[in-house]
């Protein structure tokens, strides 16, 4: 499973967009304000963290030039602008609110998911007092909902298969090979679609960060055969590279995609006994430390990137939720 966001996704699902908005200190919970707003249906006690957001700006324009950049004229572009300066709890409600009362509006399916999957970003993998299961299971429920609406969206699609990934690196790789197929059918419909779109500052761009958690989904997935017969699909290194070349020439200069790519070179050249590909992964990763650091996911990135040149044998596990356990004699179907 995977990042683009996710995380990069697993944890390279795309780069979170409150990075630009949002303090470097970890978010910290306020249970007045968010309670009541912000946990998920069927779950009061799940709050997501409250984060520093800078002012909104009516008149924001498109920061990158890109078929597909949303602009005044785009659906809810005033959700698209809280997105943008990370506003996301005030985001989250302002579409929840809008959903209830339009509930037959799949772009507003789109953002409550995509506030959800940003939101939870920032919740810290060993903070117990956040159900993260139900949060990301919320967002799958939102997903769904609003492909039944408009099915094959890619925009849904994408959103479902992060809702997925996120699901499955919450439980461990192994523990949730059954979502596997799932995700890996949602990411290929929005990379396969002729849809193009990009957040005002490439927060989220797609088909390129489809391109991505693909490519970490194949990195991370074990590509043993019981996999196969269990999830229905298996990784694959080879369709892990391909994918986040793509990615990287989609829409170049972006870290996230750069240490991906270097992560699954230096995976190839370890697993394959390659030392030249463990090098061309090295020269990756050292090309994605000269790029801008922008974000505090950018830091991320670029913390990882330095210890994954030192460290090339931890790259078939990396992700950046934690390094992934994939031993086979610990393989666990059980949810």
């Amino acid at each position: 499973m995977v990042i683009a966001l996710l995380a990069t996704i697993f944890a390279a699902t795309p780069a979170c967009a409150s990075d630009a908005a949002a303090s470097d200190a970890a978010p910290q919970h306020d249970a007045t304000t968010d309670a009541a707003t912000d946990a998920p249906a069927g779950d009061s006690a799940t709050q997501p963290p409250a984060l520093q957001a800078a002012p909104v700006d009516p008149n924001t324009v498109p920061t990158v030039d890109f078929d597909g950049v949303v602009g005044p004229d785009s659906p809810d572009f005033d959700l698209e602008v809280l997105y943008h300066e990370g506003h996301l709890q005030e985001g989250l409600k302002k579409a929840r609110a809008e959903l209830a009362a339009h509930p037959h509006d799949v772009n507003l399916h789109v953002q409550v998911a995509r506030f959800m999957f940003e939101i939870g970003e920032h919740i810290k993998r060993d903070d117990k007092s956040i159900d993260k299961k139900a949060w990301y299971e919320e967002m799958i429920r939102v997903s769904q909902d609003g492909l039944k609406l408009k099915p094959g969206d890619p925009h849904l699609e994408f959103a479902l298969g992060i809702a997925y990934a996120r699901l499955g690196t919450t439980r461990g790789v192994l523990s949730s090979l059954f979502l596997a197929k799932d995700v890996e059918q949602a990411w290929l419909a929005a990379a396969n679609s002729d849809f193009r779109y990009s957040s005002l500052g490439v927060e989220e761009m797609l088909p390129c960060d489809a391109y991505m958690s693909l490519g970490v989904f194949y990195r991370l997935v074990p590509d043993w055969w019981i996999v196969k017969v269990l999830a229905g699909t298996r990784g694959d290194l080879d369709k892990s590279l391909s994918e986040l070349i793509a990615a990287d020439q989609c829409f170049p200069g972006r870290i996230s995609v750069v240490k991906e790519l270097g992560v699954t070179q230096e995976c190839i050249g370890v697993k394959r006994r390659e030392p030249e590909m463990v090098e061309k992964g090295k020269a990756t990763l050292a090309r994605g430390l000269a790029m801008s650091i922008v974000t505090k996911s950018d830091r991320l990135d670029a913390r990882d990137s330095k210890m994954l040149i030192e460290h090339p044998e931890n790259a078939c596990g990396y992700s950046r939720d934690g390094e992934q356990d994939l031993d086979e004699k610990k393989l666990d179907t059980g949810n």
